[in-house]
């Protein structure tokens, strides 16, 4: 179809690839033999994420005799890392990843157990053309949002479409920014941005995405509370105070919760910055019971103040073994 069929179509054999890597799993196996990776089939760490040029996974105790075979096999598969984190899950108010230094590639060597002080965990990552600021050791970032935070575009430009002008656009839990990355880079599709986080460390890093997306200084490192400067709002803000901000009632067009825990709380404190006045779309996820779906749906639909507001409820992946993380889109009306 169109614009497609200017280009020509032209046929090629592809050629083997000489420098074909071995699989992490074929490198364990080399390293600890074809019955030890039988023995723990089910638990080696199979999964793990990339944050730039880090990856973090997570480790069952009763492998982790092998840590140092795990280690060197991934990176053996992935001679692009730099370094490897142990995932030990969230900590402290903010929820932060409790990351432990495994291993760090420096000039062709592989070190062991590296201090923090030698293992920089802030790093630039990449997520479809954007360039994003981030360290997960300070402030939440996962890589695995991508696909919600292209979902968020997708809706903005059929809002902005709707509305046929810029969009303003809450994030009252953005973090570093990940997902206004994706908003404030499309031309024409922003105008105002609330961009508010608890996290002093998140906001830190923010600032610097911020200015480096808008092209101007966004705030002093010690200037850390809300503030505005052009059309752009951020700051150290506790969320369950932003409507005590009359300035900030009634002008939003899209807001973002990402705040899975807690979604059902914080909806119905931050929906009078919400301009009820236009169309709005609220983007986030939730984390129920399996068999409480409906229940929720239902519980979001009361908060709403238009009977019209559609919500869908889209169950993503499973969290546990009872509950699942959904993605949540609300449209009024």
């Amino acid at each position: 179809p169109p614009p497609l069929d200017r280009y020509p179509i032209i046929d090629i054999e592809g050629k083997p690839s000489q420098n074909k890597r071995p699989t992490w799993q074929s490198a364990l196996e080399a390293l600890v033999g074809t019955e030890i990776v039988n023995e723990y089939e089910s638990i080696w760490p199979a999964s793990h994420e990339f944050i730039g040029d880090m990856m973090l996974l997570k480790l069952e105790e009763e492998i982790r005799v092998y840590e140092e075979q795990i280690v060197k096999s991934k990176m053996e598969s992935h001679p692009h890392v730099r370094l490897v984190l142990e995932d030990r899950g969230v900590k402290g108010e903010f929820r932060v990843r409790d990351l432990r230094p495994m291993a760090l590639r420096a000039n062709g060597r592989i070190k062991l157990n590296p201090t923090h002080d030698e293992a920089e965990t802030k790093v630039e990552v990449r997520e479809s053309g954007q360039k994003i600021i981030c360290d997960p050791t300070v402030a939440y970032y996962s890589s695995r949002l991508q696909t919600e935070r292209i979902q968020n575009v997708i809706e903005a430009e059929a809002l902005r479409a709707k509305l046929d002008s810029p969009i303003a656009v809450a994030d009252p839990f953005c973090g570093v920014g990940p997902a206004l990355a994706h908003l404030i880079n499309r031309p024409g599709l922003t105008g105002q941005i609330l961009a508010s986080d608890l996290n002093p460390e998140a906001v830190n890093i923010l600032n610097e995405n911020l200015i480096r997306w808008c092209g101007f200084d966004i705030a002093e490192p010690i200037h850390r509370k809300l503030q505005q400067k052009k059309h752009i709002w951020s700051g150290v803000q506790d969320a369950r105070e932003l409507v005590n901000n009359t300035e900030l009632l009634g002008r939003w067009n899209m807001m973002l919760i990402n705040l899975p825990h807690s979604f059902v709380e914080f909806l119905p404190l931050l929906l009078p910055l919400m301009d009820a006045t236009k169309p709005y779309v609220i983007r986030g996820r939730l984390l129920c019971r399996h068999d409480e779906i409906t229940d929720m749906h239902e519980q979001i639909q009361r908060h709403m103040q238009s009977s019209h507001a559609r919500i869908l409820l889209d169950p993503r992946r499973d969290y546990s073994p009872v509950t699942r993380i959904c993605s949540v889109t609300i449209s009024n009306p």
